[in-house]
Protein backbone atom coordinates (compact mmCIF):
# COMPACT_ATOMS: atom_id res chain seq x y z
CA UNK A 1 0.00 0.00 0.00
CA UNK A 2 2.95 2.11 -0.45
CA UNK A 3 1.52 3.54 -3.53
CA UNK A 4 -1.69 4.52 -2.03
CA UNK A 5 -0.79 7.96 -1.15
CA UNK A 6 0.92 8.71 -4.45
CA UNK A 7 -2.54 7.76 -6.61
CA UNK A 8 -5.04 9.29 -3.97
CA UNK A 9 -2.69 12.66 -4.33
CA UNK A 10 -3.17 12.61 -8.19
CA UNK A 11 -7.11 12.02 -8.58
CA UNK A 12 -9.83 14.30 -8.36
CA UNK A 13 -12.23 13.22 -5.54
CA UNK A 14 -14.43 16.08 -5.18
CA UNK A 15 -17.30 14.13 -5.55
CA UNK A 16 -17.14 11.22 -4.18
CA UNK A 17 -18.37 10.40 -0.84
CA UNK A 18 -18.22 6.23 -0.44
CA UNK A 19 -14.60 4.55 -1.00
CA UNK A 20 -14.94 0.86 -1.55
CA UNK A 21 -12.54 -1.54 -1.38
CA UNK A 22 -11.60 -4.71 -1.27
CA UNK A 23 -9.22 -6.75 1.76
CA UNK A 24 -5.86 -5.93 -0.09
CA UNK A 25 -6.96 -2.27 1.10
CA UNK A 26 -7.52 -2.92 4.75
CA UNK A 27 -4.73 -1.27 5.99
CA UNK A 28 -4.69 1.68 8.62
CA UNK A 29 -3.30 3.87 6.39
CA UNK A 30 -5.40 3.84 4.05
CA UNK A 31 -8.40 4.64 6.00
CA UNK A 32 -7.16 7.21 7.78
CA UNK A 33 -6.50 8.81 4.61
CA UNK A 34 -9.66 8.34 3.50
CA UNK A 35 -11.33 9.67 6.24
CA UNK A 36 -9.09 12.67 6.69
CA UNK A 37 -10.45 13.85 3.43
CA UNK A 38 -13.61 13.88 4.61
CA UNK A 39 -14.82 10.31 2.75
CA UNK A 40 -16.38 7.44 3.79
CA UNK A 41 -13.93 4.02 3.48
CA UNK A 42 -16.43 1.05 3.14
CA UNK A 43 -13.03 -2.08 2.88
CA UNK A 44 -13.66 -5.12 5.12
CA UNK A 45 -11.45 -5.89 7.55
CA UNK A 46 -8.62 -9.10 7.35
CA UNK A 47 -9.18 -12.00 8.55
CA UNK A 48 -8.39 -11.98 12.38
CA UNK A 49 -8.82 -8.62 12.84
CA UNK A 50 -9.59 -6.88 16.30
CA UNK A 51 -11.48 -3.63 14.67
CA UNK A 52 -15.09 -3.97 12.97
CA UNK A 53 -14.77 -3.59 9.24
CA UNK A 54 -17.71 -2.94 7.05
CA UNK A 55 -20.51 -1.31 8.32
CA UNK A 56 -22.20 -0.43 5.06
CA UNK A 57 -22.73 -3.86 3.59
CA UNK A 58 -25.44 -2.68 1.12
CA UNK A 59 -22.77 0.04 -0.26
CA UNK A 60 -20.27 -3.37 -0.36
CA UNK A 61 -22.25 -5.29 -2.51
CA UNK A 62 -22.29 -2.79 -5.02
CA UNK A 63 -18.61 -3.73 -5.24
CA UNK A 64 -19.42 -7.50 -6.48
CA UNK A 65 -21.73 -6.20 -9.36
CA UNK A 66 -18.51 -4.18 -10.32
CA UNK A 67 -16.32 -7.13 -9.87
CA UNK A 68 -18.90 -9.24 -12.02
CA UNK A 69 -18.63 -7.08 -14.68
CA UNK A 70 -15.52 -6.59 -15.62
CA UNK A 71 -15.25 -10.32 -14.94
CA UNK A 72 -17.49 -10.88 -17.97
CA UNK A 73 -15.30 -7.68 -19.50
CA UNK A 74 -12.08 -10.17 -19.66
CA UNK A 75 -13.62 -12.83 -21.38
CA UNK A 76 -12.55 -11.17 -24.75
CA UNK A 77 -9.19 -11.83 -24.96
CA UNK A 78 -9.01 -8.76 -27.16
CA UNK A 79 -9.43 -6.64 -23.98
CA UNK A 80 -7.65 -8.69 -21.55
CA UNK A 81 -3.97 -9.11 -23.58
CA UNK A 82 -4.79 -5.23 -25.55
CA UNK A 83 -4.01 -6.67 -28.63
CA UNK A 84 -5.24 -3.25 -29.96
CA UNK A 85 -2.05 -0.91 -30.47
CA UNK A 86 -4.16 2.42 -30.58
CA UNK A 87 -5.91 4.02 -27.76
CA UNK A 88 -8.49 4.60 -30.36
CA UNK A 89 -9.60 1.22 -31.40
CA UNK A 90 -8.72 -0.34 -27.97
CA UNK A 91 -11.71 1.62 -26.23
CA UNK A 92 -14.08 1.19 -29.67
CA UNK A 93 -13.55 -2.65 -28.40
CA UNK A 94 -13.93 -1.90 -24.59
CA UNK A 95 -17.38 -0.03 -25.62
CA UNK A 96 -18.62 -2.89 -27.79
CA UNK A 97 -17.69 -5.33 -25.04
CA UNK A 98 -19.38 -3.05 -22.51
CA UNK A 99 -22.48 -3.61 -25.03
CA UNK A 100 -22.25 -7.32 -25.34
CA UNK A 101 -22.63 -7.67 -21.44
CA UNK A 102 -25.39 -5.50 -20.95
CA UNK A 103 -26.82 -7.18 -23.41
CA UNK A 104 -27.47 -4.46 -25.50
CA UNK A 105 -26.81 -5.65 -28.68
CA UNK A 106 -29.34 -7.40 -30.80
Amino acid sequence: MKEFSVLWSQCDWRGIQYIVGDKGYDYSAVRNQIAASGRTPVIPRRKGAICPGVRDKERYKTRSAIERFFGKIKENNRLTLRFDKLDVTFFSFFALGCLKVLNLLC
